[in-house]
């Protein structure tokens, strides 16, 4: 019998979160340190309440030292398409396909994230 793959077997489990009040420098600080492209924006409580996608942050943010006032709620991209660890991919799939969709036709700055 094949074994179906879950969200957990390809997951990454060691995340970088911020919370919505993060400063700027401290969000490109965070991308460039750990070398990621996005990072989970978490509300009180810890469930998620957006994700900031490098591409989210403005021209030239990333390696320029000017002095910013914007915080992750303010550039993360929200709602947060999320899923359970232990549901299927064919299941999640959708979820989240359909999700990213709808931002990028909400906000056609955003890109394709697929």
């Amino acid at each position: 019998m094949q074994h179906l793959r879950t969200v957990n077997d390809v997951m990454i489990h060691a995340v970088v979160p911020v919370d919505r009040g993060a400063a700027f420098p401290n969000i490109v600080e965070s991308i460039e340190q750990w070398r990621i492209g996005a990072l989970p924006v978490v509300a009180d409580g810890g469930w998620g309440a957006g994700v900031i996608w490098a591409a989210d942050l403005p021209p030239g943010a990333q390696g320029v030292d000017v002095p910013r006032s914007d915080t992750a709620g303010q550039l993360m991209t929200a709602p947060a398409a999320t899923v359970t660890h232990d549901g299927t991919l064919a299941g999640a799939a959708p979820g989240v396909v359909d999700v990213t969709v709808q931002l990028n036709a909400d906000n056609p700055r955003e890109g394709d994230r697929r």
